[in-house]
């Protein structure tokens, strides 16, 4: 599905890895853009799932507004024939396979505008007393009947979770119990980023602790976390695996407030390990309106489980690889892999070659051989269900690469 969306003179188009974009005023941020001050600098997330198109306010001054209704912090799906606004500006969806679209007006209605006044004067009222926020022990903070719920997922039909103590209650994980951390600052805060570990894998969860210390009396929109991929031959902003909407403002944040907070990041499948080509990072954003934003990122290491049990399963067989490389957002690698030298002089090979691509619940592997001579090289394909793939032993991942390898080897 292709989704074509225009705000002002704005466009962008929505498919297939492309599915993901904020709008928004700020050009650097944001993939869609325009300059009306009525647009917070990031004012909405929108994406393209399961052939249908969500949008998501951003905790956002002037509101994102679908048929007049305001949304909250939670994803609306959009249907043609709506009136979208973000702000004062009109959002354009149209659906390219069938021309079907939103229906954008060329002014603001009289009945939005009063909206969007009551909005702001509501905004007005909220950001004029500090709001509450869990203070660990030595901070500032209001008391826990005021405080509001502390974490938001950006996903549709996501319950929000909290780590648990051993009494039953919801506790904020600390700081010593997860070690490696970065943070980044200016003067308007610091945001630390904290993780137990440094290394994941393909399909887990990642579970982190936020933190942002106000250094000045401000107003915070909203505290977002991101899991990104870059890829040397992809996008130079990288791709976002994930998102999550730590906190949704906009609240008063007083100089000296500390507000500590979990999240959850999930890693799909078929990612790509971390490699010359490959780099990770887990970034965090402090939306501050009317003063400098706060961003801190922490570079990660990742693994994919499923590709290196097949490469150890080459290695087994004493194939030496050559090389390993992933599509630029995964889903798609190839593999050299070299055997050893007097076999790949007594068969007339030069190197096995493996291409793996993922397909829904199964990875489909595919081994060619380079011989010496021949115009066509044979292959053969091999689909593995990952369930199964992922609870086999490494010895019955093994036992099938050989037998893959005896196919296609010339026989004595």
């Amino acid at each position: 599905m292709t989704v074509r969306l225009q705000l002002g003179a704005a466009q962008f188009r929505l498919e297939g890895l492309n599915n993901r974009i904020f709008a928004g005023r700020d050009a650097a941020g944001c993939q869609l853009a325009d300059p009306s001050p009525t647009l917070s600098r990031r004012h909405a997330e929108i994406y393209l799932e399961n052939d249908t198109v969500y949008l998501r306010d951003l905790g956002s001054a002037n509101g994102s507004w679908v048929d007049g209704q305001q949304l909250g912090p939670n994803p609306v799906a959009l249907k043609p024939g709506q009136q979208v606004w973000l702000g004062h500006v009109a959002l354009g969806v149209t659906w390219e396979q069938d021309n079907r679209s939103t229906m954008m007006a060329t002014e603001v209605p009289a009945e939005l505008q009063a909206l969007i006044a009551a909005r702001q004067q509501q905004n007005a009222l909220m950001a004029g007393g500090s709001m509450a926020m869990p203070a660990p022990s030595g901070s500032m903070g209001m008391p826990a009947s005021a405080s509001m719920p502390a974490v938001q997922n950006f996903r549709p039909g996501a319950s929000v979770s909290m780590p648990q103590s051993s009494s039953g209650s919801t506790s904020t994980p600390t700081p010593g119990e997860m070690a490696y951390r970065r943070q980044g600052a200016n003067s308007n805060g610091t945001l630390l980023l904290a993780l137990k570990k440094d290394t994941w894998f393909n399909g887990e969860t990642i579970d982190g602790y936020v933190e942002f210390t106000s250094t000045d009396n401000q107003t915070v929109a909203s505290i977002t976390v991101e899991l990104i991929q870059f890829h040397k031959k992809g996008s130079s902003k990288g791709h976002f695996w994930d998102r999550m909407l730590v906190r949704q403002g906009p609240w008063r944040a007083a100089n000296g407030d500390v507000l500590p907070l979990p999240f959850s990041l999930r890693i799909p499948p078929g990612v790509s390990m971390t490699s010359r080509d490959v780099y990770w990072e887990i970034r965090g954003y402090v939306d501050i309106n009317w003063a400098s934003d706060i961003a801190a990122d922490i570079p990660i290491q990742m693994r994919n489980q499923d590709i290196e049990r097949l490469r150890d399963g080459m290695g087994s067989l004493d194939y030496r690889v050559v090389e390993l490389e992933s599509g630029a957002i995964g889903q798609h690698f190839t593999g050299e892999f070299a055997p050893p030298a007097h076999l790949s002089r007594d068969w007339g090979v030069n190197k096995v070659e493996l291409v793996m691509e993922y397909l829904g619940a199964n990875l489909k592997v595919r081994m060619k051989l380079d011989r010496k001579g021949l115009a066509h090289d044979p292959s053969l394909d091999q689909v593995f269900e990952l369930g199964k793939l992922r609870t086999a032993s490494q010895a019955e991942i093994n036992a099938t690469i050989k037998a893959m390898l005896d196919q296609l080897l010339p026989k004595k």
